[in-house]
């Protein structure tokens, strides 16, 4: 049931998640699966709202490297899963394992505490079964594989994917509006007594249950965990502690093309729909073997258009895709922002020159274009992207690569506050050499690969010496929010255990990326959503054996702060102090 105010039942509730995003939805999901009753915090309204969306601003420190929050996250029942392209891949082993040339990576769990998970994750995410490996068809390779699998979501919005259960399932509950500003810890039993929340319509009150999942967001989870550390100094770690270290994500781009010889290799990267009705693609990755010998990050790569904003491909259909998503409003419409902004780095540009191109060849183009759209837009199951093969067998080689571990890259509090109170974050997200060396590396080892097997080739857009600086031009991010939060053994290693219970509290749980302790060649959405499953059946045996709230009723006497209505056009005032 979805409602705009706090339920009025004052009994102490079993399960309280805050957060209605991918993790919070199959979290909340999964609970009511076993039998738990649920109320979750939807920070944001059932759809787009401006005054919502603006809580999640923050003070990026450098642009280059962190896209804009309003483009990066979505504060709206559904939460990212709005925005998110619908790719699903699975972790390697190797990113659970430890690695000597990765000092932080190494996960409290393996990958097979996982894999039972990933068959749930993919039917809350609509994405067809759990089997990311095909017959490669190709000669072996000693480095390299090209049997891997990405698969893609039908449906990705997960508000309207699972709309029956979120709106007429009475035993959970969906508070719209709802930002968590504090979480209140009695200080010595560590159990959290209940979670303050602010509401649109002005009232402030503090939530009671036996058991609190925080599922907004890496970076509103982390937000939410510093804030309530500001009246309480050692929580979480303290100062010294993990919490807000070691931020990551991911980073793309090209830096070469791949040539294929003939043979079956050349036409296997298309996207395909298998026997499910959902399209799925091949992967070049990199074995966790070669990456330990060669001292890797992971990477995975796939052959790609050539860039569309580079009018010298020659191609009709590449340029009217440019000029369509360079097109105020249209371009809005087809992609999303994040994948709009990294077609269009650099602008609107050459513009006369890809018209040419449209006009050399207009009948490919119009017929090429209204199959796209057909099968994009009205055709089921969706096509998931866009690929144009050639025959001169040669495109873009397209290289998704892991984020090492860094220190130096943090996320804080600064000392300006949002409407509701809240203070806003600081991001400095940072990458380092090593992440451009394992890249470059990697190339290297996948194109002796390809030469020995007869396959194909690299041929680089740059001589050895440019390469890393063209690395480092493509490293950016902040859509995949990771490892604020991680995943350890010990405190003294990370903020959450292998349960994903935070150290030192018996009743609170973090659902989502932030746990993750390295970040992997897959986005992530794959794997929160099975943690967030994982999490949920541990949730669900445990609750009962957890005490109830130290307070009767499960709401606080409601205080008043100024509502969005008021506020809405106010300038948020700095901390004091």
């Amino acid at each position: 049931m979805i409602c705009q105010e706090i339920p009025s039942d004052t009994r102490p509730l079993p399960v309280l998640i805050v957060g209605a995003g991918p993790a919070g939805i199959v979290q909340a999901l999964e609970l009511r699966r076993h039998g738990v009753e649920v109320v979750m915090l939807a920070g944001g309204a059932d759809g787009f709202d401006p005054q919502f969306q603006d809580l999640a601003d923050a003070e990026i420190a450098d642009p280059r490297r962190h896209a804009p929050m309003r483009i990066a996250v979505r504060r709206a029942l559904g939460g990212t899963s709005l925005l998110w392209g619908g790719r699903c891949v699975p972790f390697d082993d190797i990113d659970f394992a430890d690695r000597p040339h990765v000092p932080l990576g190494g996960w409290p769990l393996t990958h097979d505490d996982i894999r039972p998970w990933y068959r749930a994750a993919m039917g809350y995410l609509n994405a067809g079964p759990a089997e990311f490996s095909v017959s490669a068809d190709t000669p072996a390779m000693p480095d390299c594989r090209i049997d891997r699998l990405e698969r893609w979501s039908e449906g990705r919005n997960l508000r309207r994917l699972h709309a029956a259960a979120l709106t007429r399932d009475p035993g959970l509950g969906i508070v719209l509006g709802a930002t968590a500003t504090r979480i209140e810890v009695d200080p010595v039993t560590g159990r959290i007594d209940g979670v303050c929340v602010g509401l649109a319509s002005g009232r402030r009150t503090t939530m009671r249950a036996r058991a609190v999942v925080l599922a907004c967001g890496g970076l509103e989870t982390t937000r939410l965990m510093l804030a309530s550390r500001l009246d309480r100094p050692r929580l979480f770690g303290g100062a010294a502690g993990w919490l807000g270290r070691a931020y990551m994500g991911h980073f793309e781009g090209r830096i070469a093309d791949i040539v294929f010889e003939p043979g079956p290799a050349a036409d296997a990267f298309d996207f395909f729909v298998d026997a499910s009705g959902r399209y799925a693609r091949r992967r070049i990755t990199i074995s966790g073997r070669a990456q330990q010998r060669h001292r890797l990050l992971n990477m995975a790569a796939w052959p790609d258009n050539p860039l569309l904003a580079d009018p010298t491909h020659r191609s009709a259909i590449l340029s009217l895709a440019y000029l369509s998503l360079a097109t105020p409003g249209l371009g809005r419409l087809l992609e999303p922002e994040a994948i709009r902004r990294k077609y269009l780095e650099r602008g609107a540009d050459a513009v006369a020159r890809h018209l040419a191109n449209v006009l050399a060849d207009l009948p490919e183009a119009a017929r090429e274009t209204l199959r796209f759209l057909w099968r994009r837009y009205i055709g089921t199951p969706r096509l998931p992207g866009f690929f144009i093969r050639n025959k001169a067998r040669r495109y873009a080689l397209f290289y998704h690569a892991e984020q090492a571990p860094n220190l130096a890259s943090t996320v804080s509090l600064t000392g300006v506050r949002d409407a509701l109170g809240m203070p806003r974050l600081k991001i400095d997200l940072r990458y380092s050499d090593e992440d451009a060396r394992s890249v470059i590396a990697g190339h290297e080892v996948i194109d002796r690969d390809l030469r020995a097997a007869g396959i194909g080739r690299l041929e680089h857009h740059f001589p050895a010496e440019e390469r890393a600086p063209r690395v480092w031009d493509q490293m950016t991010d902040g859509y995949h929010q990771i490892g604020t939060i991680r995943m350890a053994r010990d405190p003294k290693s990370g903020s959450v255990d292998r349960d994903c219970r935070v150290h030192g509290t018996p009743n609170l749980f973090v659902a989502g990326s932030a746990v993750f302790p390295t970040s992997g060649q897959a986005n992530p959405t794959l794997l929160i959503a099975a943690l967030s499953a994982r999490l949920a059946a541990h949730v669900a045996r445990h609750v009962r054996e957890l005490p109830e709230p130290a307070h009767s009723a499960a709401l606080r006497r409601p205080a008043v702060m100024p509502s969005f209505t008021t506020e809405r056009h106010s300038t948020p005032q700095p901390a004091a102090g």
